[in-house]
């Protein structure tokens, strides 16, 4: 005799309870990828080369975020363009948290405002953690009259377009901050670009351009062998490393101004929110070890705030009122 199967038999269920079975069936698989993250290694892009700040920061960062999230962590140097082709590389890459970029302000922020050719904003990336900070500095020859950022402007100011400085590119971070100082203070000064950042220092030294402008990291060495001078730095408060060198800030000319150059690291737009807060947290964290804290002083960068991700993303709109005034009437080479 042939069996009868009742509605609440195994055999016999409705086609709105096989899809829920079948929902409930992938959910499971779905909950256990998201909550394994990560489960693979990790790749940060640098848009540089070997050797660089960006490059060593990474570097840095790299085995500590290892140690914490219990995965490798890779650095790929995708160098080209001026950053952009690292960028560009992100902003193709998968939306899963495996692929990150160490973005600075040149080519996050600044080298697409002024170049839109280049088919990508700062709004193409989501922003996750600041993991760097560094003030500027204003270097000159040892025997260049003015002794302070106050003396430089009132020299530029009796001697319109006789003062020049250099800086790494047109769109580099030392050229678009001293333009927006020239804005504020209403002084002419002329730009040198370079195609890089080593050799300004050097033409400062041998009096080819009267003005340097480039990170403390980069200056400190020279001006503490007295090789250069510095009339000041960008920070709000005065750098560890060479603190007889007054702030920006200090000074008649520019009082309270604060420009940093800053590292963010950044996903794919469409990165999963919690991929995003659980990333966000750990960089944070590896931001306040000891050993962390240490590589940042002696090379000169600030401690950078912490910040989640909803606070970077604002922090990337001041960044972008301060300088698109500035940006805009910048021209691409």
């Amino acid at each position: 005799m042939a069996s009868q199967c009742t509605p609440s038999s195994p055999t016999h269920l409705s086609r709105r309870q096989l899809l829920v079975a079948g929902a409930a069936g992938l959910a499971v698989p779905l909950a256990r990828s998201q909550a394994a993250f990560p489960n693979r290694a990790l790749t940060i892009i640098v848009p540089y080369t070997a050797g660089g700040s960006s490059d060593a920061g990474a570097r840095m960062l790299a085995p500590e975020l290892s140690k914490s999230l219990g995965q490798p962590v890779l650095v790929d140097n995708a160098a080209g363009a001026g950053g952009a082709i690292g960028v560009q590389k992100l902003i193709r890459s998968a939306a899963d948290g495996y692929t990150l970029l160490y973005g600075g302000l040149s080519e996050s922020l600044l080298i697409p405002l002024i170049n839109p050719s280049l088919n990508y904003k700062v709004e193409d990336m989501l922003p996750i953690a600041m993991v760097g900070s560094s003030p500027v500095v204003f270097v000159t020859r040892p025997d260049f009259p003015a002794q302070n950022v106050d003396d430089l402007i009132e020299l530029a100011r009796k001697s319109p377009g006789k003062l020049s400085f250099g800086s790494a590119g047109i769109g580099s971070f030392a050229h678009v901050m001293t333009e927006v100082i020239k804005d504020r203070v209403h002084v002419f000064m002329v730009h040198i670009p370079y195609r890089g950042g080593a050799q300004i220092l050097t033409d400062v030294i041998g009096g080819q351009i009267d003005l340097g402008v480039t990170t403390v990291a980069n200056a400190a060495q020279m001006i503490a062998s007295k090789r250069l001078k510095a009339l000041g730095v960008s920070s709000r408060q005065r750098v560890s490393i060479m603190k007889e060198v007054p702030t920006f800030a200090e000074s008649r000319s520019l009082p309270g101004l604060e420009m940093l150059v800053w590292g963010l690291m950044f996903a794919p737009i469409g990165t999963p929110q919690a991929v995003v807060s659980k990333l966000g947290a750990t960089i944070n964290a590896v931001m306040e070890l000891p050993a962390v804290k240490a590589f940042m002083a002696k090379i000169g960068a600030e401690l950078p705030s912490l910040m989640n991700p909803a606070q970077a993303q604002a922090f990337l709109q001041a960044e972008q009122k301060l300088y698109r005034p500035v940006v805009s009437r910048i021209k691409p080479e």
